[in-house]
């Protein structure tokens, strides 16, 4: 518990729906629910950083609808390989959830945070499972896809949409942060790193308190840039390299994202959508990207599978070249 107190993103997590940013109708929506004590399944879908997670958390929490979260939650992270099959299901949830709630709690309550990376078998079977203990037991889930999840799962949860923070947001909530642990800093600076990481609010706050020496803010620009933007970057350029004929270029760009996927810390899904909603992308191209992005779950290694994905670009953008006559 010292640790996660150490760390600012856990320190400076909001406590309470107020804290949250919510429309008026969220907001009415989500009290009621902390009034009564009651909720059904509910599914939060959004893009990173944009609070999902931890609204889950407020919702289970003494200042949600739980008194008793050590016996009557059951939190589990979707996108590891331990849970996120059909075995986690039948021999954790289902056995978690055959003993009803303990204490004044009405609810048991698993919360699966990153919940686009089960697999089919395993949305299945929790289909079986919420509706065999549907009088105490709800599940919570968070995804950045919504499309990710099977329309006869969806259809038994309330969905709610989180949309990225405003930047003003994130610049007033990080400017706040520094202020109480008492660090100097240099407002451009700031407003340099919550530009570049923007929307992701766990990864700004992460960056900043990394960045903090002696009580200063010192940014190192270069390493701020996040990789994700230079790769994007890269293959923005890797395309006009092919639309320019300039294939002697082609193969340092390569080399430059080849290097760029060795960072372990990438938000591939992330990726695949910046770069299929970027407009200077060309659609051959973004049909490539959906294709890899919906087999990217199942993959063994993300960054073999992306790159597999830069060489069908290529394949791809140079024969449309040739067939358009450009």
């Amino acid at each position: 518990m010292e640790f996660l107190n150490a760390l600012w993103v856990e320190k400076y997590r909001p406590k309470r729906v107020e804290d949250v940013i919510l429309s008026k109708e969220y907001m009415i929506t989500f009290k009621r629910f902390i009034e009564n004590n009651e909720i059904g399944h509910l599914l939060f879908a959004g893009p990173p950083g944009s609070g999902k997670t931890t609204f889950a958390r407020i919702l289970c929490d003494r200042n949600g609808i739980l008194s008793n979260k050590k016996d009557n939650l059951l939190e589990i992270n979707g996108s590891a390989k331990q849970t996120r099959g059909i075995a986690f299901i039948q021999e954790v949830i289902e056995p978690y959830l055959r003993i009803p709630p303990l204490g004044t709690d009405r609810h048991k309550v698993v919360f699966i945070d990153e919940g686009d990376f089960l697999t089919d078998a395993a949305f299945n079977s929790m289909r079986n499972v919420m509706e065999k203990y549907s009088k105490y037991g709800r599940f919570i889930l968070t995804c950045n896809y919504i499309s990710k999840i099977p329309d006869p799962l969806q259809s038994r949860f309330q969905v709610f949409t989180f949309n990225q923070l405003p930047i003003e947001y994130a610049l007033d909530y990080c400017s706040k942060i520094l202020k109480k642990e008492e660090v100097e800093y240099n407002e451009e600076e700031l407003k340099f790193v919550v530009n570049s990481l923007h929307p992701d609010i766990r990864k700004i706050v992460n960056t900043l308190q990394r960045s903090c020496v002696d009580k200063k803010l010192i940014v190192k620009k270069e390493s701020i840039l996040s990789s994700e933007k230079k790769i994007i970057s890269s293959i923005i350029e890797l395309v006009s390299c092919i639309a320019k004929s300039e294939n002697h270029k082609i193969s340092s760009c390569i080399t430059t994202i080849s290097d760029l996927l060795q960072n372990g810390d990438l938000e591939f899904r992330g990726l695949y959508e910046n770069l299929f909603f970027t407009k200077k992308f060309p659609t051959p191209a973004k049909v490539i990207v959906n294709k890899y992005s919906n087999s990217h779950k199942d993959c063994l290694i993300p960054q073999m599978h992306f790159i597999a994905m830069i060489f069908e670009i290529i394949k791809v953008l140079t024969e449309y070249k040739k067939m358009v006559g450009k």
